[in-house]
């Protein structure tokens, strides 16, 4: 069963419910009822994969739902302004990252990021006797705020969690050197600052890796004994080496028959069992999320 997508004002990808016997395409804008009201969306297409995000369909944008988006969105760019002000005034360690007020203009949700938590009470006071409406402060972290205000990406293309990613994936330093590459952090770095989403993509095509001895240990193969020089889990590929003679095989020629089994558990446990969990250059690092 197909899951119909559809994109946020925030740039949340999230399903779209209760929407039997109604056709929608792709760049068609709905409204739907969220957390946060009613809302004006986007619609991405379809997916075999269901979201934990979900907003209820109540009808097609009309001109009118555009119209108010619109005014909506110049009323939020005006409120933000004035509490950036607000936030300088009560002296706040915040970041305003975006003001969002839904379609049906019951409340006036304001984004931030702070390092620590922040008494906003005051702030809320003020803004509430201002615009005469509930006011809700949200805290997000740095990778929501990159997916809210968009980027560009080391790649030099739009981040992922802009484009189309739904849920962020925690990613490790271990993913770096599992992938073959050199172990620098910065590098590997997104406008968030946080470790690139793009590794955990990666990271079920090196699942093979688990299977397979480390670089530099010997196996004996055809009654020879053999150093591991290489392995290339997307080529497939692994190179040994013995008396200074190099030898290069298909991984299925040395992976034991039923790997595909073992391979399919790896897949389902994301690799639970790998080497790189319990190894010391590794220990205490905490996850990149």
């Amino acid at each position: 069963m197909p899951y119909i997508k559809a994109r946020f004002p925030d740039n949340k990808v999230f399903q779209v419910e209760g929407l039997e016997g109604h056709e929608v395409s792709r760049g068609d804008l709905l409204v739907v009822q969220s957390d946060r009201g009613e809302e004006v969306v986007t619609v991405l297409g379809t997916s075999k994969e269901p979201s934990t995000l979900k907003a209820l369909f109540l009808r097609k944008a009309e001109q009118a739902d555009i119209k108010k988006m619109r005014e909506n969105e110049r009323r939020a760019q005006k409120a933000m302004h004035l509490c950036k002000r607000k936030i300088a005034e009560h002296k706040l360690e915040m970041k305003l990252i975006k003001t969002y007020i839904p379609l049906d203009g019951k409340k006036i949700f304001f984004y931030y990021t702070s390092d620590q938590r922040v008494d906003f009470r005051g702030l809320v006071r003020d803004l509430a006797k201002i615009f005469r409406k509930r006011i809700e402060m949200r805290q997000v972290g740095v990778r929501d705020a990159v997916q809210m205000l968009g980027w560009v990406g080391t790649c030099g293309d739009v981040p992922c969690c802009v484009r189309f990613q739904e849920d962020f994936h925690s990613v490790f330093l271990r993913d770096i050197q599992e992938q073959n590459l050199p172990l620098s952090p910065q590098k590997f770095t997104g406008p968030c600052g946080r470790l690139l989403c793009c590794l955990a993509f990666e990271r079920e095509n090196y699942l093979v890796k688990h299977l397979l001895p480390e670089v530099g240990t010997e196996l004996c193969l055809d009654g020879k004994t053999y150093q591991v020089l290489q392995l290339d889990p997307i080529l497939w590929k692994i190179t040994l080496s013995a008396e200074g003679s190099k030898r290069e095989l298909h991984l299925e020629e040395i992976l034991p028959k039923g790997f595909e089994k073992a391979l399919q558990h790896c897949k389902s446990c994301g690799g639970c069992c790998s080497r790189f969990a319990e190894h010391e250059a590794f220990a205490g690092i905490e996850e990149q999320s």
